[in-house]
């Protein structure tokens, strides 16, 4: 009877895949309500004239800004614990970026919709709403 080529290859991209969207999600959690708690500000800036273009930049960057922080820190402390993961990995080396590299653009991606759709939808909301919301 063969042994299949890469037995444990399987197990593990599935729950490195579940690990991905579970992050991805706890990310766009953080930042849906970090956008949310912004609404007196959005409200404010609409009435004074601020446009929704202008707005929604200006949270997207802050939150992206927030998420790049967050990857680098990820990423000093990734290249800190691989080597006393260097044992139980498999077929991967402890300091493989291509390995590194599509989970960091996933998280930064899931950044950058985690905030941009409650700050799209925080924009339609009427600025007198706004300022007495809370």
């Amino acid at each position: 009877m063969a042994a299949a080529p890469w037995p444990p290859l399987i197990p593990t991209a599935m729950f490195a895949l579940a690990a991905l969207l579970l992050a991805a999600l706890g990310i766009y959690g953080v930042l849906s309500y970090s956008v949310t708690q912004r609404t007196k500000e959005i409200g404010l800036r609409t009435a004074l004239g601020a446009s929704g273009g202008n707005t929604v930049a200006m949270i997207v960057r802050s939150s992206v800004g927030m998420v790049a922080i967050g990857g680098v820190i990820g990423l000093v402390a990734a290249v800190l614990l691989a080597r006393s993961m260097a044992g139980i990995l498999y077929a991967v080396g402890p300091f493989d970026l291509p390995a590194f590299a599509p989970a960091r653009l996933t998280l930064l991606m899931a950044g950058l919709v985690a905030s941009l759709l409650p700050a799209l939808r925080l924009t339609k909301v009427d600025p007198i709403v706004a300022l007495r919301a809370d």
